[in-house]
């Protein structure tokens, strides 16, 4: 990669963060044979390049991923195009479980029942079946956690990150409430014409 001057790297680094959705500073250094070192210099360029109002997005790491999100003075807005598509499916049961889990990351089944206040083994089969969240074993008991993917469509990290330490409740009513104005309008708008 050498052959690369700077610009090319960071376009390519780039490039693999976009694609990949969620990657370490060590994966792009094994596949772009980049040295580690000079990925952590080009990746904070980047990060610096991105933080101008010129852009609506930025490049974050958390937990060891480098990712790009849109900027929390957007999100909102673009939100509501990701939720529309999947989180207003979920019924409010499975919402509650799927908020949970974005707040705390896991839980075990026992945690889920505590919060809920009552059994919710065939919720967890629902959400389990259609994609929402993934279990793996530890122990004698399962963890349960989000998908990348409904993390991916529904954004709802971001919704709770938005939220900082509203109630369950008042996140969900965030989540239904653009469904809900955007039936509102086109019913107004069917009336006038």
């Amino acid at each position: 990669m050498s052959q690369y001057n700077t610009k090319t790297k960071k376009a390519l680094i780039e490039s693999i963060i976009f694609a990949s959705r969620g990657i370490s500073k060590e994966n792009i250094s094994t596949l772009t044979e980049i040295p580690l070192e000079e990925i952590e210099l080009l990746i904070n360029e980047i990060k610096e390049d991105y933080s101008s109002e010129n852009h609506g997005i930025e490049l974050r790491e958390i937990e060891g991923y480098l990712r790009f999100y849109t900027k929390p003075q957007f999100s909102s807005i673009v939100s509501k195009v990701a939720k529309r598509r999947y989180l207003g499916s979920l019924s409010s049961s499975q919402l509650e479980i799927a908020i949970f889990l974005a707040v705390r990351k896991q839980a075990t089944k026992l945690e889920i029942d505590s919060m809920r206040g009552k059994d919710s083994t065939n919720i967890i089969k629902q959400l389990l079946a259609s994609g929402v969240i993934k279990r793996r074993k530890s122990g004698r008991t399962f963890i349960y956690s989000l998908t990348e993917t409904f993390k991916d469509e529904s954004m709802i990290e971001e919704l709770v990150r938005q939220a900082g330490g509203a109630s369950f409740e008042s996140i969900a009513q965030n989540i239904f409430e653009p469904e809900e104005q955007i039936n509102t309008n086109n019913k107004q708008e069917n009336k006038e014409n």
